[in-house]
């Protein structure tokens, strides 16, 4: 793990963790910009085309549970 490369980190209490996180996410967050697969653009633009012309043809979010295993209240 990157934290057992610094030691140091063990030393922070709980809240300058937290600002650490903090920290760490604003930097990163901000360099994301790199663009989407172009395949999985146009594989969403066929689906929601498809979907468009039959709308009912679409799961509810309990029946794409169902389909996948995921059960939940």
């Amino acid at each position: 793990m990157i934290v057992e490369r610094f030691p140091e980190l063990a030393k922070l209490s709980v809240e300058e963790k937290k600002r650490l996180i903090d920290e760490l996410w604003q930097e990163v967050s901000g360099s994301e910009t790199e663009e989407p697969d172009p395949e999985l653009v146009r594989l969403l633009e066929q689906r929601w085309r498809a979907y468009e012309r039959n709308p009912e043809t679409a799961m509810t979010i309990e029946e794409f549970r169902h389909r996948i295993g995921v059960f939940r209240p």
